[in-house]
């Protein structure tokens, strides 16, 4: 990142420090990256696995602890050692040697910062890796050009890890990310940093931030008539996140996506972290590993099938329910499951859901429920309310939680949802 951003990469000596948000935030893509490399490469078929990491805003690939000062890697660093860990664990359960076939892309605007990127990989032996290209360049300057070597090299649909941590939120156009989409619409994921708290903080309708917005084709939040006069900035938080989290959904073309804030323990800042896939698998494994994190990840608002408040809440909707704060902790994980228990029947029979994957497709991206969340209270449901019946294709009643697949159809008992 820019040092004019926040981070100065001038002394190879004297790296920046890593603030705590961040040290949370990569361990979550870590630990989502090895969620990800265990799926991909359950099939003992697959091997070699390759795939692509792009790091559009690398930074220096080293920092310094808040906490003693020791060398800490940054995102480029993180990528490579996770595969590389990831790798290793894989072979201790094959017969055959298996390997990851990866190529790594990192983009950073900052001079500065890719000295420090290219001694950071020095330092960790990669200096000589053919795999790895880096690029002194804006990232949407060189995009295109990254994307058109993955194209060339790929004769189906290649896997893709875009990791796009931009310091505040006007360097990734919406629309960026849709094109993302559109070219690689199988197998690719966008993992996105937005610092929401610096878009709310600064928020008023002057030309310049009208332009910020208008870059982003966010100028609709201007229009909001939920956000017209005065209001308390906590109730014009929660409105602010819900009319972004729209956009997102309406512009970035990802079929599944994840919106869950990282908090900082040492400032009243957060940012979102945002993940972006086009496979259900792909959103439950990024949101078991928010689970896995408990407290350092949070989201405002509800625990049921509409976790965003809805969409366009008014005023009033906000203002009872702002202060809940959902923390992925074991009260949270009861929460979900009570609200779950609540609100499925009634969404089922309203929304004339069919099957399983009906349910889970249309309330998934409004829930921080995951599948295992999902499939234990259909089941309990099934069980102990008699609210709904779980059928196989073949007509048969579903006898396990684990057992339920999106092919399954959910029958409602309307006499139990109305008693």
């Amino acid at each position: 990142m820019p040092s004019k951003q926040g981070y100065d990469w001038s002394d190879i000596n004297s790296p920046p420090i890593l603030e705590d948000h961040s040290v949370i935030k990569h361990k979550i893509v870590s630990d989502y990256l090895e969620r990800y490399l265990d799926v991909v490469t359950i099939n003992p078929r697959v091997n070699p696995l390759r795939i692509n990491f792009v790091d559009g805003f690398a930074g220096g690939g080293r920092y310094r602890s808040e906490e003693d000062g020791s060398i800490v890697d940054g995102s480029p660093l993180v990528l490579l050692k996770t595969v590389k860990s990831a790798e290793a664990k894989i072979n201790l359960t094959r017969s055959k040697e298996f390997s990851i076939d990866a190529n790594y892309y990192f983009s950073e605007i900052d001079s500065c910062a890719i000295r420090q990127l290219e001694y950071a990989l020095k330092e960790n032996g990669y200096e000589n890796s053919t795999n790895i290209k880096i690029f002194n360049q804006p990232f949407l300057n060189v995009a295109p050009s990254i994307f058109q070597e993955i194209s060339s090299r790929s004769r189906s649909h290649p896997k893709n890890i875009i990791l796009l941590d931009q310091y505040g939120y006007k360097d990734v156009p919406f629309e960026f990310i849709k094109q993302i989409f559109t070219r690689f619409p199988v197998n690719t994921e966008v993992i996105l940093t937005f610092a929401t708290d610096c878009l709310i903080n600064y928020f008023a309708d002057t030309p310049s931030y009208r332009k910020a917005l208008e870059n982003m084709s966010l100028e609709n939040l201007l229009e909001s008539p939920d956000l017209q006069g005065e209001v308390e900035i906590k109730q014009a938080r929660l409105l602010i996140e819900q009319l972004l989290y729209d956009e997102i959904k309406g512009q970035c073309g990802a079929q599944f996506y994840t919106p869950f804030f990282i908090a900082s323990r040492e400032s009243n800042r957060a940012y979102w972290l945002i993940h972006l896939s086009t496979h259900p698998t792909a959103r439950d494994q990024m949101l078991l590993t928010h689970w896995d994190a408990k407290n350092d990840c949070v989201h405002h608002g509800k625990p049921g099938l509409n976790m965003m408040l809805g969409y366009k809440p008014a005023l009033e909707a906000a203002r009872d329910q702002m202060f809940l704060e959902f923390g992925f902790d074991s009260p949270a994980d009861e929460l979900v499951t009570k609200a779950l228990l609540n609100e499925i029947p009634s969404f089922i029979e309203s929304s004339s859901i069919v099957t399983v994957q009906d349910l889970i497709f249309k309330t998934c991206n409004n829930s921080p429920a995951t599948l295992e969340q999902y499939k234990n209270s259909l089941f309990e449901l099934q069980q102990s309310a008699k609210a709904i019946k779980i059928r196989t294709r073949q007509g048969n009643i579903r006898r396990s939680a684990n057992a339920i697949s999106f092919e399954d159809g959910i029958e409602v008992n309307m006499q139990m949802i109305l008693l």
